[in-house]
């Protein structure tokens, strides 16, 4: 019987095991098979707030922000995040766009790519590529809970725009 690597790591983590994943031309990382199979996928982002003890919850972008976030089983990550009302962007072979149109749509985008792992209900993204070219080489913690198809991630210091977030996905 041939098994595939998500079904392995599906396995270790039905007793308990660690896993260790490698990334392609990276260390191994390892990570608790049972949190890295359960975050393992492609999740939807439902909610971005800032994360504040207010009662009044501040949306980060907008009401209705878009995006994703994909684990892979091989230790990999992506995050794509953006309002769904940005200001005017042309691709590069458009015209060209003016300072305010491309500071006003990257305030309300980012992107960032890397590896990642887990220990207990913490996730570290060790950024490879970003949007904010200051945050390559560095490693983002968060805090997560996953219930069901729902993964609840709140940011940690250091912090992107200086304050905690709570980001709700869904599984996509």
């Amino acid at each position: 019987m041939s098994l595939s690597r998500k079904q392995l790591i599906e396995a270790a983590a039905s007793l308990g095991l660690l896993a260790a994943v490698r990334a392609p031309a990276a260390a191994a990382v390892a990570v608790p098979a049972s949190n890295a199979a359960a975050v393992v996928g492609a999740w939807k982002l439902e909610s971005f707030v800032i994360d504040s003890s207010t009662e009044v919850e501040k949306p980060r972008f907008g009401l209705d922000p878009v995006g994703y976030l994909i684990y892979t089983a091989s230790g990999r990550m992506s995050a794509t995040l953006m309002a769904t009302h940005r200001t005017k962007l042309e691709s590069p072979k458009g015209a060209p766009s003016t300072f305010d149109e491309l500071t006003q749509s990257l305030a309300n985008f980012l992107s960032y790519a890397g590896t990642y792992e887990i220990r207990g209900n913490r996730v570290f993204h060790h950024i490879d590529v970003s949007v904010f070219t200051n945050l390559v080489g560095t490693t983002l913690e968060r805090e997560f809970t996953l219930s069901g198809d729902t993964l609840t991630i709140r940011t940690l210091p250091p912090e992107i725009w200086g304050t905690s977030n709570r980001l709700v996905w869904r599984r996509a």
